[in-house]
Formats: structure tokens, sequence, C-alpha cells
């Protein structure tokens, strides 16, 4: 699968989009927001960033994290981050060639931020696998099984 057909299908799946200026490539900005009662009546508030890089290093999935939850923190609205209200940046960097080092920092525990959580995953188009933290830490663990479904149901292509 090649990322124009990966991304379309992804894209199809929310009810619009934006781009931003990325480091390589446009970054294609996904909104979504959620409450649940079992999250002690709390809403997430989701920013999903989908991009494309020919090589993705570790380094180069980090610094894509790292600017992505900064474009979402930037951009948070409502009320303040820990009254019931939180983000989280689901940041996608889909590619051909992905290093071992790249997918084990995925798979590692993500990092901390108060009342908002930073996603990074990876897809790889040739294999169509999806590589992301798995799972559930203290720190959040009562949003991390939706954290899960929502990755594998908003970027996966096995289904749909």
């Amino acid at each position: 699968m090649d990322y124009l057909e990966y991304s379309t299908k992804v894209k199809s799946r929310y009810n619009g989009s934006k781009s931003i200026e990325g480091k390589e490539n446009l970054i294609d900005v996904l909104y979504d927001e959620k409450f649940e009662w079992k999250w002690f009546a709390t809403k997430l508030k989701m920013f999903s960033f989908i991009s494309y890089s020919s090589i993705v290093e570790e380094n180069t999935i980090k610094a894509y994290s790292k600017t992505t939850f900064e474009y979402a923190r930037k951009n948070y609205k409502g009320l303040p981050r820990g009254i019931q209200n939180g983000f989280t940046s689901f940041a996608l960097l889909a590619s051909e060639d992905i290093s071992k080092e790249a997918i084990d920092f995925v798979q590692r525990r993500p990092t901390k931020h108060f009342s908002a959580f930073e996603m990074p995953i990876l897809y790889d188009l040739n294999r169509e696998v999806l590589y992301f933290y798995r799972n559930t830490p203290i720190w959040g663990q009562i949003y991390y099984e939706y954290f899960r479904e929502y990755i594998l149901k908003n970027f996966s292509c096995i289904s749909s």
C-alpha cells in the first residue's frame, strides 16, 4: 500500500482534516473529542497527526512526536487541563523503511505529561503493520484501553 492510499483511508474515518507544514512533508491533522463517565467524567480532545517519511530512525519519530505534541498543546481549547479535561496527541508516521530502534522507541512507555498524552505510532506501508505502545502504565491507566482501541480502529487498514 502506498502512503496516498493509506492516508486517504485514515482521513475518511474523520469529519475533516487540515494540513500543516512538517519538516519533510505536510502533516494531516485530524481532531476528535471523547467524554467518558468511567474516566471520572473527563473529556479528551484527541489530535491525530499523519505524515510520511521515506526513512524513519528513532530520532525522526522522537522529533515528530514532540513537534505534534506541541502543536496539540498550543491548539488545545476548553477548560484548563486537569479539570475534567485533557488531550492526546496521536503522532503517526508512515514509511516503507523503519529502523528497529524507531520501532523499539514507540513500543516503550510514552513520555508523561500533566493531563496530556503523547502517543507516537509507526505504520509500515510494506507490511501494513502498526507499531505503538500496547501496555498499560499506572499513570493514565484508565485511558489506555481506549487509546489502543482508538489506534487500531482509526489507523489500521486490515479491516475496512
